[in-house]
C-alpha cells in the first residue's frame, strides 16, 4: 500500500519584508535558509537564525552594529511572534494528513464508527480452522484482516492523522476534557504475550480475557454514550469486582491547541486503539453500554487506566527570498510512543499523567477534577457506585 505525499509546500509571503523600517538590515539579498528542531516558537526561530545566519561572517558585514533582535525587526517588522505563529500554522496545515477511515480502506463508510463502538470483524470474529476455513488454512486471522494497521503505523510516526470529530464520542464540542480512553473486555489473539487467548482457537480462545489493569465500577449510559448503547439512557453497576478482567488505556493532550501533543492527538488515538491494543495485543469489543473508545467523560467509571504519551520531534525550514520575505515548511516529523511519565513517579497511569500536565500548566485543573469522576482511583468503586445511585435518585 502506498500513499502519495506531495512535495513539501513552501508558504511564502507570510513573513514579508516590511517596506518602512526604523532599523536597517545588515544582511542583504536572499537565498539563505536555516532549520531547527522542536517547537516552532519565537525563541527557537531567533536562536536558529542567530547561529546559522546572523553569526556567519560571510553574510553579516563586520561593520554591522545590530543585535539579532534589531536585525530581525529590520527584516520582518516588529510583531515577530505573531508572524512566526502564522507561518507555523500554515506549514502545519500544508502537511499531508490521514483520516482514520483510510486505515480499513473504508473512506466515507461506517467501519471506523462501528469499530469504536465495539463492532466490525476486527472486534467480533476470532481466528478459526472451522468454517469458513477449509480446515487447513486459518480464516478470520486478525493480523491478515488488519494488515493495513501495521502499514499505517509507519505513517503515524511521521504524518498527522485527523481527529474523528464526526463520531459522537469524539466530538470535541461535546467532550471538552482533553483526554480519551479505551476499555476492552476480550482478547481474540494468541501468542502475543498479552491476555489469555491461546491455541487451538476453537477451544482455548473463546471469550478470553485481556490483561486486567482496572476495576470496572459502573457505566452511565446517560452521559453521552447512548450512541454506543443504542438505548436512550440507563446505567449499570459492577460491585465487588464482579465484572471480570477489563483493560483500559488512555491519553491526554494540552489545553493549548497549537501544542504538538494536541495537534497529533489523533495519532495517539490510532496508536492506542488500533495498533498497540487491537493489532498487537488482540484486545477487542466494548464494555456493554459504552463505546469501546471515546473522550474521557463518555467512558465507563473505572479505578484507573494505563497511558501513552508521545515524544514529538519536528524540523522546520525557513527560507528567505530578497524582497519577498521568509517562507516556512515543516520538513520532518518523528513521533515516538511511550508509557506516560506521571506525577510523583507514578508512570503508565492516566490520572497521574494528567496531574503532571496540570503541574506543568498544560491542563485545566477543573477538567482534571471532572476526569476523576470517571477514573476514581484504586479501592474507590463502592463510593463511585454510591454517588451514581444518588445522582439517579436511588440513594
Amino acid at each position: 500500500m502506498m500513499i502519495q505525499i506531495p512535495r513539501p509546500i513552501l508558504l511564502a509571503v507570510l513573513l514579508p519584508t516590511v517596506a518602512t523600517q526604523a532599523q536597517t538590515a545588515c544582511i542583504k539579498g536572499g537565498g539563505y535558509e536555516f532549520t531547527f528542531d522542536g517547537a516552532c516558537t519565537k525563541e527557537n526561530f531567533i536562536e536558529a537564525f542567530e547561529d546559522t545566519i546572523f553569526d556567519d561572517p560571510l553574510l553579516k558585514p563586520a561593520s554591522c552594529t545590530n543585535t539579532v533582535e534589531e536585525e530581525l525587526a529590520a527584516l520582518l517588522g516588529e510583531d515577530l511572534e505573531a508572524g512566526i505563529k502564522a507561518t507555523c500554522k500554515a506549514a502545519q496545515d500544508a502537511k499531508h494528513v490521514i483520516t482514520l477511515d483510510r486505515v480499513p480502506n473504508d473512506v466515507g463508510g461506517t467501519f471506523v464508527s462501528d469499530y469504536y463502538n465495539g463492532g466490525t470483524r476486527w472486534n467480533t470474529e476470532t481466528e478459526t480452522l472451522q468454517y469458513p476455513s477449509d480446515g487447513t488454512t486459518p480464516e478470520q486471522v486478525l493480523k491478515r484482516y488488519a494488515a493495513d494497521v501495521d502499514s499505517y503505523y509507519d505513517h503515524a510516526r511521521r504524518e498527522p492523522f485527523v481527529w474523528p470529530n464526526d463520531l459522537p464520542q469524539f466530538n470535541l464540542e461535546e467532550c471538552k476534557l482533553k483526554a480519551a480512553q479505551c476499555c476492552w473486555p476480550q482478547d481474540r489473539q494468541a501468542n502475543d504475550n498479552n491476555g489469555n487467548c491461546n491455541t487451538p482457537y476453537e477451544t482455548d480462545c473463546v471469550d478470553k480475557d485481556p490483561g486486567d489493569n482496572t476495576d470496572l465500577c459502573a457505566v452511565d449510559i446517560d452521559s453521552n454514550s447512548e450512541h454506543a448503547a443504542h438505548v436512550a439512557g440507563g446505567f449499570s453497576i459492577f460491585p465487588d469486582n464482579k465484572e471480570g478482567p477489563i483493560h483500559c488505556h488512555g491519553f491526554a493532550w494540552s489545553k493549548n491547541d497549537d501544542a504538538a501533543m494536541s495537534r497529533y492527538k489523533a495519532n495517539n488515538l490510532f496508536y492506542v486503539s488500533m495498533y498497540d491494543h487491537m493489532y498487537t495485543r488482540g484486545y477487542v469489543r466494548a464494555v456493554p453500554g459504552a463505546p469501546m473508545c471515546g473522550c474521557a467523560e463518555d467512558m465507563p467509571i473505572v479505578s484507573r487506566a494505563d497511558c501513552t504519551e508521545m515524544d514529538i520531534e519536528e524540523t522546520w525550514r525557513y527560507h528567505h527570498v530578497a524582497g519577498v520575505g521568509f517562507s516556512v515548511s515543516l520538513r520532518n516529523v518523528d513521533i515516538a510512543y511511550n508509557a506516560c511519565q506521571g506525577a510523583n513517579n507514578n508512570n503508565n497511569d492516566l490520572e497521574a499523567y494528567i496531574e503532571r500536565l496540570v503541574d506543568e500548566g498544560e491542563f485545566k485543573e477543573n477538567h482534571f477534577e471532572r476526569i476523576k469522576e470517571n477514573i476514581v482511583g484504586d479501592g474507590n468503586c463502592d463510593d463511585a457506585i454510591a454517588n451514581l445511585l444518588a445522582e439517579k435518585g436511588y440513594a
